[in-house]
């Protein structure tokens, strides 16, 4: 008796898998222009994974520091424009560098961050 084997469809083929969590992390911050910052939330949204800012905030704290894989991390901060307090300094020079507004009171170090629309499709309701 022959063995089967079972053979892709052209259309299983044509289905690809959606990327890494980290891939589409890196995707996603690798896209913030210039200038302007993003929050872990809205970085999530853009990846693929609303809701999921705690793992962008856990992807941004492990990023690889290779020079082939520049990651504009300094982007994104939290949702309310706090930047965390381990990196402020740095990620705040960074940023007025690009000409982001930074201002600080105290210990707290701030950004403002732009509420936007979510991508489309994502989030959207429906019309009745």
């Amino acid at each position: 008796m022959a063995l089967r084997t079972k053979t892709k469809t052209p259309k299983a083929e044509a289905k690809k898998a959606p990327p890494p969590f980290s891939k589409a992390v890196w995707q996603a911050v690798r896209a913030i222009p210039r200038g302007q910052v993003r929050s872990y939330a809205q970085v999530a949204l853009y990846a693929g994974r609303p809701g999921a800012a705690r793992g962008v905030g856990r992807e941004m704290a492990t990023l690889p520091h290779q020079p082939g894989l520049p990651l504009p991390w300094w982007r994104v901060t939290r949702s309310d424009g706090t930047l965390a307090p381990q990196v402020a300094q740095e990620q705040a020079r960074r940023l007025r560098a690009e000409g982001v507004e930074v201002t600080q009171r105290g210990d707290t170090v701030r950004v403002k961050v732009p509420r936007e629309a979510p991508a489309p499709g994502v989030g959207a309701k429906r019309k009745r």
